[in-house]
């Protein structure tokens, strides 16, 4: 990892904890010295991280690439299948969402 990417607040990142712990969230605050970045996690293998706030090093952290945020639509449409009681459509659209997240996890 160990970059030297320059973060906003509001940018999507992945990256691990100082216990490798992998984490995929958005930016709060750039702390300072920059070499820290308050994060909100979205997701985590630890689930007990997930919805808090935490401090990472900047260094630990990469930019999300831009194909994930599919995971928010294919949860709408997951909704959409729901809706409509399309049972096939809902299999598929799950199966496609646990693929996304276990890239990223």
């Amino acid at each position: 990892m160990g970059n030297k990417t320059q973060f906003h607040v509001g940018d999507w990142v992945q990256g691990e904890t100082w216990d490798k712990q992998r984490i995929y969230g958005y930016v709060v605050k750039i702390e300072n010295p920059e070499d820290i970045t308050k994060v909100y996690i979205m997701d985590s293998v630890n689930e007990e991280l997930i919805g808090r706030m935490i401090r990472v090093l900047t260094k630990s952290l990469q930019p999300v690439l831009e194909q994930e945020p599919a995971e928010a639509s294919l949860e709408q449409l997951i909704d959409m299948a729901l809706l409509t009681k399309d049972e096939e459509w809902f299999e598929q659209l799950s199966a496609e969402l646990r693929k996304l997240k276990k890239q990223y996890s």
